[in-house]
């Protein structure tokens, strides 16, 4: 059986940390990893902080995932770090980057009749030594990226929309080349039972089907006038696929059995 590989995403802005923003990125690109097959084994969200990029970033590389995706933090404003935090947990020099600067160059030239580049729009274009940019289509900042070992380290902006299409041009092909399978989904509802008295059937049914993970997900008020659970059942590997509707029915039939013997407690 082949494994999954696996992918960690570093958030970086302090914007994240005070509650300020959400961090929908990371949601956006979880459910892209996933649909492609893709392991995501770590979130993590940093403040903008040298120390803590350096930290974080050189924290996952001790992991060895397949893919590192930071995002965030590479425009030409004073809190924009990512790729010093980058270089200093690579123990890199920045360079600027002739392609990148190539890039924004470009790109200001669409924006202004001026195409004069001030240091804070080269800082753009001034990446870690050995890494390549990754066209932008919709902003300045290149995404960036870099092989570090086995992992594949990319970065790409915090603004929603640069990053989507920096991802769907540069990173998707990546992850499909991996030609792993998507894993398989069920979802169900059940009506008229509160966690709790769900919790013993689905830990049998768990043990019984080990390469499937189950989820549960109650919606609205346990003891009111209609409970309801969301249940998520999906295939963590390729040889679990078939086994989900057995799973499903096995939890139907210990469901079942919990509420005769419920019926004949005195």
């Amino acid at each position: 059986m082949r494994k999954s590989p696996t992918a960690e995403i570093i958030s970086v802005g302090d914007e994240l940390l005070i509650g300020h923003t959400l961090d929908t990125n990371s949601h956006w690109i979880a459910r892209r990893l996933t649909s492609f097959g893709w392991t995501l084994q770590r979130i993590t969200v940093l403040r903008d902080s040298l120390a803590a990029l350096k930290d974080g970033v050189g924290g996952a590389l001790r992991r060895r995932p397949d893919v590192l995706i930071t995002l965030g933090g590479l425009g030409p404003t004073h809190d924009d770090m990512t790729l010093k935090g980058v270089a200093l947990a690579l123990n890199k020099r920045l360079v600027l980057d002739s392609e990148a600067f190539a890039m924004v160059k470009a790109r200001y030239s669409m924006l202004e009749a001026s195409t004069g580049l001030t240091r804070f729009r080269r800082k753009m274009a001034t990446l870690p030594e050995g890494a390549k940019p990754l066209p932008n289509p919709v902003g300045t900042a290149p995404g960036v990226t870099i092989k570090v070992g086995k992992t594949r380290l990319v970065s790409l902006p915090g603004v929603p929309s640069e990053m989507k299409a920096i991802f769907q041009g540069s990173v998707t092909p990546m992850l499909r080349s991996s030609k792993t399978e998507a894993p398989k989904e069920v979802s169900i509802g059940l009506v008229g039972i509160i966690e709790s008295a769900l919790a013993p059937a689905l830990d049998r049914t768990r043990k019984a089907f080990p390469g499937l993970y189950f989820k549960s997900h109650p919606r609205g008020r346990e003891g009111g006038i209609r409970t309801l659970i969301q249940l998520h059942v999906y295939s963590v590997d390729p040889n679990s696929h078939a086994r989900l509707d057995n799973a499903i029915a096995y939890l139907l039939r210990e469901l079942a059995k919990s509420a005769r013997s419920r019926q004949k407690d005195p």
